[in-house]
C-alpha cells in the first residue's frame, strides 16, 4: 500500500512553483519530517504553502464522482473503494489540511476520485510527487 498526502497549493505558489515540482516536495517533505515539537512552526508553514481543504465541497465532490462505482462506500469524510476482483483497495480521507490517499493501485487512478485543480500529490516514503493536473492517464 502506498500512502498518498494530496495538499491544495495556494495560487501563487502553484504558479511561481508549477514548472519546478521538486522545491514544493523538498518545501512539504521539511513539513513532513520535523520534530513533534515543532507542530505549531510546521502548522504556519503548512498555512503558506497550501490552503485549507473544504471537507464538505471535496467529501461532496468525491461522493459525486464515484456514487455509481458499486465497489464505493462513504463513511462521515472516509471514502473506500474495494474492488475485489481486480484486487484493488484505494482509501480517500479527506481533512482539513490535506487529502490523504491510500492504495494499493498506481497514481493514475487517482484523477477518478479527485478534481485536479492546483493539488500537488506526495508521497513521502518513496520520494514521489507531482502535480494531479499534469498526471497523464495510461
Amino acid at each position: 500500500m502506498r500512502t498518498f498526502y494530496i495538499f491544495k497549493i495556494n495560487k501563487e505558489l502553484s504558479i511561481l512553483l508549477g514548472e519546478s515540482p521538486y522545491t514544493l516536495f523538498k518545501a512539504l517533505e521539511s513539513i513532513y519530517l520535523m520534530d513533534k515539537e515543532n507542530v505549531g512552526v510546521g502548522r504556519e508553514l503548512l498555512e503558506q504553502v497550501s490552503n485549507l481543504i473544504n471537507t464538505d465541497a471535496y467529501n461532496r465532490l468525491i461522493y459525486e464522482k464515484n456514487k455509481d462505482n458499486d465497489f464505493y462506500q462513504k463513511i462521515g469524510n472516509r471514502h473506500r473503494i474495494y474492488n475485489k476482483y481486480r484486487q484493488e483497495e484505494t482509501i480517500i480521507t479527506v481533512k482539513n489540511t490535506h487529502i490523504l490517499l491510500t492504495t494499493n493501485v498506481l497514481p493514475k487512478n487517482i484523477k477518478l476520485f479527485l478534481p485536479t485543480n492546483d493539488l500537488f500529490v506526495c508521497d513521502f516514503a518513496n520520494r514521489d510527487y507531482f502535480w494531479l493536473s499534469r498526471l497523464v492517464a495510461i
